[in-house]
Formats: structure tokens, sequence, C-alpha cells
């Protein structure tokens, strides 16, 4: 089984959902297949959406983060 980092995911989920990049585009950004790509954006959306988001506050929502936010550790404190 092929695993990717959480880190690699997130960047294709940026790719794809926030750049607007076609699941082709970022398969060779990214060094996967375009199948992988659509595969790995329907598993993380197939499981946001079985959650309810039940946050009151905006910046708590999905998409509430700010882009590229995994990428400034300091954020994390």
């Amino acid at each position: 089984m092929d695993h990717r980092t959480d880190r690699e995911i997130l960047e294709t989920l940026d790719l794809h959902e926030r750049q607007g990049l076609s699941a082709a585009q970022v398969g060779l950004r990214v060094g996967r297949s375009r199948s992988a790509v659509l595969g790995i954006v329907k598993r993380i959306n197939d499981a946001t959406d079985a959650v309810p988001d039940l946050c009151t506050r905006a910046e708590n929502r999905n998409g509430g983060m700010p882009a590229r936010w995994w990428e400034d550790r300091r954020s994390w404190a």
C-alpha cells in the first residue's frame, strides 16, 4: 500500500481545491496519477462530509484556516 504523509495530502488538497488545478495537473506536481489525486480528494471529502460542522466560529469551520497554514509552525502554538 502506498502511504502519503499529512503534508502531501494537504499539498494535494491545496493545489486541487484552493488553487483550482485539475487532478492531472496536481498529479504532475506531486508525482501521482490523476486517479490517485481524485482518490485522495474523494476520501478526504467523504470523511469531512460524514461529520457535521458544529463550529460556531468561522475561523474554526472547514475552510477557516489561512492558506497553507501547515507551513507556518509558529501558528501551531
